[in-house]
């Protein structure tokens, strides 16, 4: 399997375990491709950017704030609400009705943080339409999901986990427990958990 959208490279996870040869590529490529998907996993966000603009839908409970999937750039951003629960999004805000939060694209310590918030201005005349009894989305946001670039403690922790699932194949029975990651061996790597930590979903979302 080759490795799609994964958090190291084959010749920097060959380096990290001291292998020279090829003869155990596949392997190696197969362990970057599900620590990155256990990552994305454990995580509840992906660390890749998508290759295009795309449309989801999103509920909110806030009159002013919606929280969306990450994205790092403004650029092809459409944001778009339902203004009567017809589930057509026909109201388009303009730029200057709304901001991306966070600001400076820092939160939690972490620098070059995506937006994941978008908060309209007080001063314009939209608030996100809020009926209660309705269960349909309330926004509709185009934009290029995802990280401009995976995090450095991202990288690091795919390097760790992907060097442990590819020396699984040496255990005993192939497996030896399971735990957070799902199969791991049985010394877990807790600095593995402290990387990933502050990037959870639900840990970086603390904007004021």
């Amino acid at each position: 399997m080759a490795i799609v959208n994964g958090y190291c490279t084959l010749s920097g996870l060959k380096s990290f375990v001291g292998i020279g040869d090829g003869n155990d590529d596949t392997l190696l490529e197969d362990s970057v491709e599900a620590a990155s998907r256990q990552i994305d996993a454990f995580c509840g966000r992906v660390f890749y950017a998508d290759a295009g603009v795309s449309a989801r839908k999103y509920y909110t409970n806030d009159p002013y704030r919606l929280r969306v999937d990450d994205f790092s750039t403004a650029t092809g951003l459409i944001v778009k609400y339902d203004d009567n629960d017809d589930g057509t999004y026909e109201t388009t805000v303009a730029a200057t009705d709304f901001q991306l939060l966070p600001l400076n694209s820092i939160a939690g310590g972490i620098i070059t943080t995506p937006y994941y918030i978008i908060e309209l201005i007080s001063t314009s005349v939209h608030e996100w339409p809020l009926d209660l009894s309705s269960n349909r989305a309330t926004a509709e946001i185009t934009a290029k999901w995802g990280w401009s670039a995976v995090p450095e403690p991202i990288r690091q922790a795919t390097l760790m986990l992907s060097s442990e699932l590819f020396a699984m194949r040496n255990a005993p029975l192939g497996v030896a427990g399971v735990g957070d990651f799902g199969v791991v061996n049985i010394q877990q790597n807790r600095e593995i958990t402290r990387l990933l930590a502050p990037f959870r979903k639900g840990t970086i979302l603390g904007v004021a």
